[in-house]
């Protein structure tokens, strides 16, 4: 049988987290959302307001994206389909490694995760923050739990860096509510070790 070259491995990368995150987000972010109560009701009297509970919003299992965000495939993604997580590649390039891995080829990628949150239009742009805020540290706690993740990312020294949008209103085709949403995104260095593939 024909060996091929050793691949970059970004399509099992993707798959794998992909695996971790389905099974434990939603675990994780109600674990998030329960360290952040008292935090929340000392917020709310300290501004002298009624505390309201910030209503965690479960993220459906066919709400993971590999590759791509859908607003850039389909013309327009409704309410029903936030909150989602968007799993992409930023880049990848050759990672220097020991002797004692030359038969195999090792990359850096850089993972980014992007998680899209909604809130109504009583909720409000704060809202729609902390609930993306918190999507992205269930994302980061999940795959620093998981013991694959963990030696993957402990292979950098200074692995994540994030970025947050601005919150946004939106109104499908001009009708009905605007309804808020925003985005985190993570960026992980993740080292990928691949072998010859027969």
């Amino acid at each position: 049988m024909r060996v091929f070259a050793q691949s970059t491995g970004v399509e099992e990368l993707l798959d794998e987290v992909e695996a971790v995150l389905i099974r434990d987000i939603n675990e994780t972010l109600a674990y998030v959302y329960e360290r952040r109560e008292a935090a929340d009701q000392a917020r709310a009297t300290r501004r002298g307001v009624n505390y309201v509970p910030i209503e965690r919003e479960e993220i459906p299992l066919d709400h993971f994206h590999t590759g791509n965000f859908p607003s850039l495939v389909v013309e327009e993604v409704p309410a029903s389909a936030y909150p989602y997580v968007v799993l992409t590649i930023e880049d990848y390039a050759p990672d220097a490694e020991d002797a004692r891995q030359d038969h195999m080829n090792v990359y850096a990628d850089r993972l980014a995760v992007h998680c899209l949150a909604k809130a109504s239009p009583d909720e409000g742009p704060e809202v729609v923050f902390r609930r993306a805020v918190r999507m992205g540290e269930a994302v980061f706690i999940a795959l620093a739990s998981d013991p694959q993740m963990q030696r993957r990312l402990s292979g950098f020294s200074n692995p994540v860096r994030g970025q947050h949008s601005v919150p946004w209103t939106y109104q499908h085709k001009g009708r009905g509510k605007d309804w808020w949403f925003q985005a985190v995104g993570t960026q992980y260095a993740i080292k990928s070790y691949t072998s010859m593939h027969q």
